[in-house]
């Protein structure tokens, strides 16, 4: 049966169902939206950058190092808006990495319909769509869903069936480059495309020479620009850094549960060991609960015959893999280094949805709904609860008028910045030597302590002033704190939470240092 039999959809149809699915996609966005809640986390770093922008003052010195790229794209939006509270810059801040990513499904469809039927293609978009981690870091306001959308954009022009796109890949990847240092490997596969293909006629020749110049001249001006008023820093720093290979850091995890830092020379095994259990073990868990799936399934059907687009399709995976392999060798657990990785298992995936068009024609549309529905549910139960992220800056809010130093705790720790921000608004926190603001509170871990009395008087004199307990289980160290507050004289406690009866409870108390001596 030829393809064109199996089509069932014309391109209005087409486009009546690829809107739905984007709009569909939206609206899942916004039912877990955490309205009113800031940002937090990564894209707190992003914040002041993208106000000090939208406020005239062009590129600053500070605050960021490079990954300039999110920032200069939301400091338009927050110029325009109108708004003036804190919050209002970031709901438009979040809002935007939605639409962003919700905006992917444009280049993911023509990059998938250029190996499958459209009917094929519009199915597995929707993998990525209604990819739970994908709604999840949407949600978050940093740069991940643009970062994946242009290097969504960049794969796709390298096979769109028109050449004369060829050199928007490069285009595409620059822009990559700027939001995340390592867009820059994209440019590996890129440049090997052309000699894959064997194409050297001369067209061919000039795209690939206007998209290596095209590449390099905006990197380059975009580091002139934005960096360069500022002593030893550029675009390239991450890229430098990650080139010093061998004597990195990583974080070996003992048997007991301990954990101690090595260095990729001494500890070869060891990182290589992370790397590829961590890999396996975090890629099964992003392809949850549908892709999975759809991936084993295309696994066991697709011919084995090696073409040239398969070897193309793999050197793009493996070169987006790189980042989390050294990631995850150093000890660095953050999964949302492989979401760039999802729009390539849409596309594996479309073996094992053609496979199930051709045997059902236009009822495989139903998958759509059982993706859209079980996505739904699994994100359900993995997205942060919107009440307690709202209790925790609340709770931050407080904290941070009286406290210089806390114990570093699980949950509303990370609003302790967005609360400061709060608190001097419009004013913007400094930034440190890092070039990431700097928080005027001290944070403590107590990793490695067993004993309170030996917490405080390691961390007391380094500026630890309170200790915070929530009602949850926050650590050994602390648990019984919260429940017998007796047993500690020298904690004075100056906030309680009581009306909050839940795990969510806070009691925030101050270390009476002249007490504490008493019982040294």
């Amino acid at each position: 049966m030829s393809l064109t039999q199996l089509s069932s959809i014309n391109q209005k149809q087409t486009i009546f169902i690829i809107l739905l699915i984007a709009i569909t996609g939206l609206l899942v966005r916004l039912f877990f939206y955490p309205y009113n809640i800031p940002v937090s986390g990564d894209a707190i770093d992003y914040f002041p950058y993208s106000i000090a922008l939208a406020r005239g003052d062009i590129f600053p010195d500070g605050y960021l190092i490079n990954k300039f790229g999110w920032s200069v794209f939301l400091s338009p939006f927050f110029a325009i808006s109108g708004a003036t509270e804190m919050i209002d810059f970031m709901n438009i801040q979040r809002m935007l990495s939605v639409i962003v990513s919700v905006a992917t499904i444009i280049p993911l469809y023509y990059f998938i319909k250029n190996f499958f039927r459209k009917e094929v293609a519009i199915i597995a978009v929707s993998l990525f769509i209604f990819s739970p981690k994908i709604i999840e870091n949407s949600l978050l306001g940093i740069s991940d869903p643009l970062f994946i959308f242009l290097i969504s954009c960049s794969i796709m022009f390298v096979f769109i069936r028109d050449s004369k796109y060829y050199y928007l890949s490069y285009i595409s990847a620059s822009f990559a480059f700027l939001v995340r240092p390592e867009g820059i490997l994209i440019l590996i596969p890129l440049i090997l495309f052309f000699f894959i293909k064997k194409n050297f006629s001369v067209k061919m020749i000039t795209k690939l020479v206007a998209g290596v110049i095209s590449f390099s001249l905006i990197v380059l001006l975009s580091n002139f620009l934005l960096v360069g008023d500022m002593d030893n820093v550029s675009l390239f720093d991450t890229v430098i850094f990650a080139t010093e290979f061998s004597e990195q850091n990583i974080v070996i995890e003992n048997k007991d549960g301990t954990s101690e830092i090595g260095t990729i020379t001494s500890d070869k095994m060891e990182f290589l060991k992370n790397a590829i259990l961590k890999y396996s073990m975090y890629s099964g868990w992003i392809l949850l609960p549908n892709l999975v799936f759809f991936v084993l399934l295309s696994i066991v059907i697709v011919r084995k015959k090696i073409s040239t687009n398969k070897i193309i399709i793999i050197m793009f995976f493996a070169v987006l893999s790189l980042t989390s392999l050294f990631a995850f060798g150093k000890g660095i657990q953050e999964t949302r280094y492989l979401f760039v990785l999802i729009p390539i298992y849409a596309l594996f995936s479309g073996y094992s949805i053609d496979y199930l068009y051709r045997k059902f024609r236009k009822k495989a549309f139903l998958l759509i709904i059982f993706i859209v529905i079980s996505s739904c549910y699994f994100t359900d139960f993995t997205v942060k609860d919107v009440t307690e992220e709202k209790k925790f800056y609340e709770d931050a809010k407080i904290l941070v008028q009286f406290a210089d130093g806390i114990n570093s705790y699980e949950g509303g720790g990370t609003y302790v910045k967005p609360a400061e921000i709060y608190h001097i608004w419009p004013d913007l926190l400094p930034y440190g030597e890092n070039r990431k603001i700097a928080s005027d509170i001290s944070k403590f871990s107590t990793d490695g302590y067993t004993d309170l009395k030996q917490f405080i008087f390691d961390n007391h004199d380094q500026g630890l002033t309170h200790i915070v307990v929530y009602q949850r289980n926050t650590g050994d160290l602390v648990d019984e704190i919260f429940n017998n507050e007796s047993k500690f004289p020298y904690l004075e406690k100056i906030y309680d939470s009581e009306s909050v009866t839940d795990s969510i409870r806070v009691k925030i108390f101050h270390i009476n240092y002249d007490e504490f001596k008493k019982i040294l």
